[in-house]
């Protein structure tokens, strides 16, 4: 490994993960990602798209225009899609909300938009480390979307979800079994997950513990967890090997318990329990109250939530 490569591991082991939200035109990202972060910043309506890729992580409220010349401004407008398209790459927002203690989440605007060109996300790509992919279940992974994902897939090590999105919109148990099976034939080898959710009825499940797992919002959350405490994981033994003498002439010994960085406090992994880890429920604050933090919930291990096993 040259001095070059060791400097690159240590700079990807210190960093959180970044998540980016893909999928064409009106496939339900923007929606997905309010959920996500409980709260409502990016842009639904269908002309909202037009804004360039929004970068999202933990902080102090505010927005930063990135532009092509890789000048910065800050950004004052009290909206999002305010944003101009012309000269500007990029803009970094940064918000307090639980789910960015232990990611990014980079909202990649509609690929499929003949008035975005692709080199606005492209260049992208070379940060992100997994995608979810979202398509829309009435017309889902069709073969622009595959052509696409073909296109960036071997630029992203993944673990990559499909979310497949307004799924409540599939009326009949017989419809919804015929698509995810099509998916499964289809594009089940090109994403560790398929991961159906009504994206709206999660929002709206408040406290209903029941509407909320019905919605498929506690799946999606629960994998992302997973995957999250992977990441961490597999960035601690990078981390590991940086700091590693280039000669060892016998086995070290494993440590008893591998923790996440510091900034992500709620993600550990113990040796003998497996990880556990529930950070508080990523739902929009508002019209409907906030899930409280449960004590039961954070030393619950992932397996009896459900996580890993078959959709």
């Amino acid at each position: 490994m040259t001095a070059q490569d060791v400097e690159i591991v240590a700079q990807q082991a210190l960093r959180k993960p970044r998540i980016a939200l893909m999928g064409e035109f009106s496939a339900g990202k923007s929606t997905l990602m309010n959920l996500l972060l409980g709260c409502d910043p990016m842009p639904v309506r269908i002309t909202a798209t037009r804004v360039p890729p929004v970068w999202v992580s933990h902080g102090a409220r505010g927005a930063t225009l990135v532009r092509d010349d890789g000048s910065e401004a800050a950004f004052d407008g009290a909206d999002i899609c305010e944003a101009p398209m012309a000269g500007c790459e990029l803009i970094r927002f940064s918000m307090d909300s639980d789910i960015l203690n232990l990611c990014d989440l980079i909202d990649i605007p509609g690929i499929s938009d003949p008035n975005l060109k692709h080199e606005t996300w492209l260049s992208l790509m070379d940060e992100v480390d997994c995608v979810i992919w979202c398509t829309h279940a009435t017309q889902a992974w069709r073969q622009s979307e595959a052509a696409l994902w073909e296109q960036v897939s071997q630029q992203i090590k993944g673990p990559n979800h499909l979310v497949v999105t307004q799924f409540d919109k599939l009326r009949s148990e017989r419809d919804r079994a015929r698509v995810l099976a099509r998916l499964e034939a289809e594009a089940g080898d090109a994403f560790d997950a398929i991961v159906p959710i009504a994206t709206l009825e999660a929002i709206n499940a408040g406290m209903d513990e029941t509407a909320w797992r019905n919605s498929g919002g506690a799946a999606l959350i629960e994998r992302m967890v997973a995957m999250l405490v992977g990441e961490a994981e597999a960035m601690a033994a990078a981390q590991d090997d940086v700091n590693a003498p280039a000669v060892q002439d016998t086995e070290a010994d494993l440590p008893e318990a591998i923790t996440a960085p510091a900034a992500s406090p709620e993600v550990s992994c113990a040796k003998n329990d497996g990880p556990k880890v529930m950070p508080r429920r990523v739902r929009p604050k508002a019209p409907n109250p906030v899930r409280p933090s449960s004590e039961e919930l954070l030393d619950m291990p992932l397996h009896a939530l459900g996580v890993g096993g078959d959709i």
